[in-house]
């Protein structure tokens, strides 16, 4: 990439900002995820001229639906609404009158491709509860642990049970996982899902919010009367700014920020980073997985990696693999068809091996290897939970942070994002109303 000569000065004016012109925003919001939709919606509704500046050619961030691969809406980052009763984000689908679908309601357990005789799924459940107990146990002992030293498993069922709290619930290992990130959370059930797709949806809320696409941001300079935010497509200013990109994208440095961020909040960045759980979809000529629609699937394979699924969704001949933490990694290393070729065992050791030759549409992600994201979603490394509150902190008055990161109750959620916009709108609209 190239800069034009006035790009590159304005880069130098790290103590100038430029007045403010007519058509300056109020407020520039840098990403159009849901956390900078939420910021924007707020700002907008208290009459305040927002831009929400968007590196991606779309909105949504890490919530998108593909509605054309396989014939029925298939989302590619956020899912679900975790714990529907409370979570924050349930305001979306009211507001655009989505109707919540209750999800993956049934669970089939499998290990070495033989289903879990039916005493062993009670010893699941035990397992999980029990698990819950021992890391509550751990931190009344303890500020903080990792929940691998919590959690060890001594047999399959409680390697895969485990799994479901590291790399298949929260992206990691459970060796890196904070036992009190992880228990902030509240709980899952209800889950739901939204009939079009939840980034479809998400796009469908957002449609009417300013977003300039395709516009890099090189440098947000907060020591002039205004702040000037310095883009590939030019520079702005405005009273305030909200930056909602994720800690994965501030640690890789794509622009700057002067005054320079505080070595607290770059400690934080550091300590919060970014979690990989990604998606592998596949779609067969004919009906070859004997399973009722939506079934949820989880299971250890022969090789003894754990995987989750969704079989048949939409009642179509299809399936969703799910891997997360260092499985993850390790098939994005490896290639597009690695992770093709680790879901197609995955489930011919549970559906048979007439499914190997009958594929004929496959999508897999690769959250980590974004260069807008860098992973799927934060999770603070053991003794830095409270880091979330450090990344949520104003910087130089004028510059305040949202996403899911920031939120010390929803981060690694939808809600999260949700809430932490809100809480960044009414922030700026503090600072807004004192000038």
């Amino acid at each position: 990439m190239t800069l034009s000569r006035r790009l590159f000065l304005s880069m130098l004016m790290t103590g100038t900002a430029l007045p403010a012109r007519a058509a300056d925003p109020d407020v520039v919001v840098i990403g159009a995820g849901v956390a900078g939709l939420a910021a924007a919606r707020s700002l907008m509704a208290a009459n305040k001229a927002v831009l929400v500046v968007e590196a991606r050619e779309r909105i949504g961030g890490r919530a998108v639906t593909d509605s054309t691969t396989f014939g029925f809406p298939f989302d590619l980052g956020a899912q679900w609404i975790e714990a529907g009763r409370t979570n924050p984000a349930m305001a979306i689908l009211k507001e655009m009158n989505a109707k919540p679908l209750p999800d993956r309601l049934e669970q089939a357990i499998y290990v070495a491709g033989t289903e879990a005789p039916r005493e062993e799924y009670a010893r699941f459940e035990k397992i999980a509860i029990d698990a819950s107990r021992k890391l509550v146990e751990a931190l009344k002992k303890a500020p903080d642990a990792p929940v691998g030293r919590v959690l060890v498993a001594q047999d399959p069922l409680e390697r895969l049970a485990y799994a479901m709290v590291g790399p298949l619930e929260s992206g990691v290992e459970l060796g890196e996982l904070s036992a009190r990130d992880f228990m902030r959370q509240p709980e899952t059930e209800p889950q739901y899902s939204v009939a079009e797709g939840l980034g479809a949806l998400v796009a469908r809320w957002g449609a009417k919010v300013p977003v300039k696409l395709g516009t890099r941001v090189v440098r947000v300079d907060s020591t002039g009367p205004q702040v000037l935010v310095v883009t590939t497509n030019g520079q702005l200013s405005a009273k305030a700014v909200i930056v909602t990109v994720p800690t994965g994208v501030l640690a890789s440095g794509p622009f700057g920020f002067a005054p320079q961020l505080s070595v607290a909040r770059r400690e934080a960045i550091a300590q919060v980073p970014m979690a990989l759980y990604n998606k592998i979809a596949l779609s067969f000529g004919r009906k070859v997985i004997d399973a009722p629609a939506g079934r949820s699937v989880t299971g250890l394979t022969r090789n003894d990696q754990a995987f989750d699924a969704v079989v048949r969704p939409y009642n179509r001949d299809a399936a969703i693999v799910f891997v997360g933490g260092a499985q993850a990694r390790q098939l994005e290393e490896e290639g597009t068809g690695a992770a093709l070729a680790f879901a197609v065992s995955a489930l011919a050791e549970i559906y048979g091996n007439d499914l190997r030759g009958l594929m004929v549409r496959s999508s897999v992600t690769r959250w980590g290897k974004d260069p807008f994201a860098r992973g799927s979603w934060s999770m603070a490394t053991p003794g830095n939970a409270d880091k979330r509150l450090v990344l949520a902190q104003p910087h130089h008055d004028r510059l305040f942070f949202a996403g899911e990161a920031t939120d010390p109750v929803w981060a690694t959620r939808v809600g999260g994002a949700y809430a932490s916009g809100v809480r960044a709108a009414r922030e700026a609209l503090a600072i807004l109303g004192k000038k």
